[in-house]
């Protein structure tokens, strides 16, 4: 985006030189309050810790404190953050940690009845992570429909010698990448939420767990050059 508009937003930004003109305005993504001659028509503000922080970092930090429980909501608000790339691999590793989070602060548990964890997160982004950027069509899995069977693999408990578990990680891959696959250039955004909505029918089916959170209309439109508009069932 230009240097002038909200990384939030996209709203031009508006520049004062007085201090009686500044404005105290809490960090989108911290909470710190900052006195700013710098700010978003709508108030928007991310303070120069947050700026500074990579895509990863930003995922374990706002997964950490969060009390959020919509998987969407809280996938939109990392990907607002202005070191999260429009396209890029840090999409993948965000698929599990919100879900994972999500259920957490759901109060859900593991299908072993253990709680869901911070560390629990940590390791879903871990896995995705190493998933590289482009494999969508370089190989033919999505980062982020991969990232749904680590959801279900840490879920679940799952690894190579468990029946049931691990049939769950790769049926819940597979429906994601289905529905990813659909005649239209690639993009992260509608892969992320694409993924969540598999993962959140298969915890219905599966586990009779039921979340009710829809998407919404995506807010990254006006500034991906590559949006394919109506074509997208999140435009």
């Amino acid at each position: 985006m230009g240097k002038d508009k909200c990384e939030i937003c996209g709203k031009q930004l508006k520049y004062v030189t007085q201090i009686d003109m500044c404005r105290e305005l809490a960090c989108e993504f911290c909470g710190r309050v900052d006195l700013v001659n710098t700010f978003c028509p709508d108030n928007h503000y991310i303070c120069s810790t947050c700026h500074a922080k990579g895509a990863i970092e930003v995922i374990e930090e706002i997964c950490e404190k969060t009390e959020i429980k919509n998987p969407f909501f809280l996938a939109d608000k990392i990907m607002k953050h202005p070191n999260f790339k429009i396209y890029g691999p840090e999409h993948h590793g965000l698929v599990p940690a919100v879900l994972l989070t999500a259920l957490k602060n759901n109060k859900i548990k593991k299908t072993n009845g253990e709680e869901i964890t911070f560390s629990d997160t940590k390791e879903a982004i871990k896995r995705a992570s190493k998933i590289p950027g482009g494999w969508c069509g370089f190989y033919g899995s999505c980062g982020a429909g991969m990232g749904a069977g680590v959801f279900i693999s840490i879920f679940t408990g799952a690894t190579p010698s468990k029946d049931k578990e691990r049939t769950f990680s790769i049926q819940i891959t597979s429906r994601a990448f289905n529905k990813i696959a659909d005649n239209l250039e690639h993009c992260c955004k509608r892969s992320v939420r694409i993924s969540i909505c598999e993962a959140l029918d298969f915890l219905k089916e599966k586990f009779s767990i039921e979340l009710d959170y829809k998407p919404g209309k995506c807010s990254f439109s006006k500034i991906n050059d590559k949006c394919e508009g109506k074509k997208c069932p999140f435009f």
